[in-house]
């Protein structure tokens, strides 16, 4: 069976979701068998280091059977895979496997084995709904690296929108629970009636006993983006938004007293919202939900973030929503999409670390894992350039800010006062938008010096030009830099 005919037929599997599970039948014995052990020998990248890799680190998690000769895990659980290896129920062998599809945003995976047939004969596992608050629930997996499954039950405590820890900058519907998920646990099943009603996947250090899941809203959304063997992701308004609890806030908005909602403070440019929603719109209801003024919309017997709305849409699907502007209601209607600035919040996986060394200078573009390099002492322009200048100064926003973050030291290079955590604003009197412009600039330019000017500090640096590229190629040995550059 092909690939896409696979992830159909797991995507099919969603189609009769309820919204209770109270009415399905008791777990089988079953269940034990379609859940497998997953050992990942996974290798990041290295960020300070970026021509580098780290050592290779094994890690373990679990996983389920579902239709389509198809394990369904946590994308952390594989994420930066050289080798995986799967241990079914009662098999002692292992059995490599590869990743099919997978979802950093929502921490989902699709994994298949390398060798046809592996999954013959394990009953693959069919989804339910949404589980109501204070029914139990149970959690299968091998937590703490065990060899051998384990189950734990407890309680559904809370349903609400939080962010996932796997890229630590997605937020999306989740499912608080007594019941035991530990290291180990992540990527297994959580069952109720039966049926599984979530996916294992963090739990809160800072508290006892609370354990997250994903629930099946989530894993419909991820199947059905996956349907054609490509993920594409969650859509963003592209919005800032506060709420409207305070009478005199809603007073200055224009706001009857029938009505509710939250206000637009800030709209992204080049986001899905850029050039229909404008700061001070009021949100009055999104699809046929009214928002209330805490920001929460009633749905599926709970109040969420209205949020979990737009996050039922794929990419490309339309947001309707009702408006109040200066006074008068309106209805809008648009597509969504991604907002690509956004990447900058989010942790990288699966992909190495991009940079530019010249002259024993190493240049990178910004993002969350630079910031994560600098420790407990971030520069501020630093935060200001990823957090607040988009926001601040919308039509000089870089697309890809680049960063000066460290030096090799070298002759040619170790009399500069500034080489550190700094934003490249121009080279050359060319300015500098992404890592492609800083290169195009020092490899195009004649002239006898480059002059690296910096953002918001008015400092520069000045190389002599023939003895950086006399040295270049020595600093790359001494170094043991095994190329340049990776674009």
């Amino acid at each position: 069976m092909r690939p896409r005919a696979r992830i159909a037929l797991a995507s099919a599997l969603l189609a009769p979701l309820v919204t209770t599970c109270a009415t399905l039948p008791d777990r089988d014995r079953g269940i034990e068998r379609s859940v497998v052990r997953i050992l990942n020998h996974a290798q990041r990248g290295d960020w300070y280091t970026p021509w580098d890799a780290s050592t290779t680190e094994q890690g373990s998690g679990s996983g389920f059977v579902i239709e389509g000769g198809l394990v369904m895990t946590n994308a952390h659980v594989v994420s930066d895979a050289r080798m995986i290896l799967l241990y079914l129920y009662g098999d002692p062998n292992p059995h490599e496997a590869r990743v099919r599809i997978i979802a950093h945003d929502c921490d989902l995976a699709l994994v298949e084995p390398v060798d046809p047939g592996v999954l013959d004969g394990l009953p693959a596992m069919s989804f339910g709904g949404l589980p109501r608050l204070r029914s139990v629930v149970e959690t299968y997996g091998y937590p703490a690296g065990g060899e051998r499954i384990s189950s734990t039950r407890g309680v559904v405590s809370r349903i609400e929108m939080q962010r996932y820890s796997h890229t630590e900058g997605d937020s999306h519907l989740t499912v608080q629970t007594d019941a035991a998920i530990n290291p180990g646990n992540s990527g297994g099943p959580v069952v109720q009636g039966g049926r599984v009603v979530g996916v294992a996947f963090q739990a809160a250090s800072q508290l006892e006993n609370v354990g997250y899941f994903i629930p099946t809203e989530v894993i419909r959304h991820f199947l059905s983006d996956a349907a054609d063997s490509r993920y594409d992701g969650y859509p963003d308004l592209g919005i800032t938004t506060s709420t409207l609890e305070n009478p005199a806030a809603r007073s200055r908005a224009g706001m009857g007293p029938d009505q509710s909602g939250v206000r637009v403070d800030f709209v992204f440019r080049g986001s899905s919202a850029d050039d229909r929603l404008r700061p001070g719109d009021v949100l009055l209801e999104i699809g046929d939900h009214p928002i209330a003024n805490d920001g929460t919309v009633a749905a599926d017997g709970l109040r969420l973030d209205f949020e979990v709305l737009l996050d039922r849409l794929q990419i490309g699907e339309e947001v309707r929503l009702g408006i109040l502007r200066e006074g008068a209601g309106q209805r809008l209607q648009f597509p969504v999409d991604r907002y690509p600035p956004f990447r900058l919040y989010r942790r990288i996986y699966d992909e190495p670390p991009r940079y530019f060394v010249y002259a024993g200078l190493v240049f990178v573009p910004l993002d969350r894992e630079i910031l994560l390099t600098q420790g407990d002492e971030i520069p501020q322009q630093l935060i200001y350039e990823s957090y607040l200048r988009p926001m601040a100064e919308p039509g000089s926003a870089r697309e890809e800010p680049v960063v000066l973050m460290r030096r090799l030291d070298h002759p040619v290079n170790a009399e500069m006062a500034w080489s550190k955590g700094l934003v490249v604003d121009r080279v050359d009197g060319r300015a500098i938008r992404d890592l492609f412009d800083l290169v195009a600039a020092l490899d195009e330019d004649a002239g006898p010096f480059h002059v690296i000017e910096f953002a918001y500090s008015h400092r520069f640096a000045v190389l002599d030009r023939e003895e950086a590229l006399r040295s270049h190629a020595e600093i790359l040995e001494l170094y043991g830099v095994s190329r340049d550059r990776r674009l």
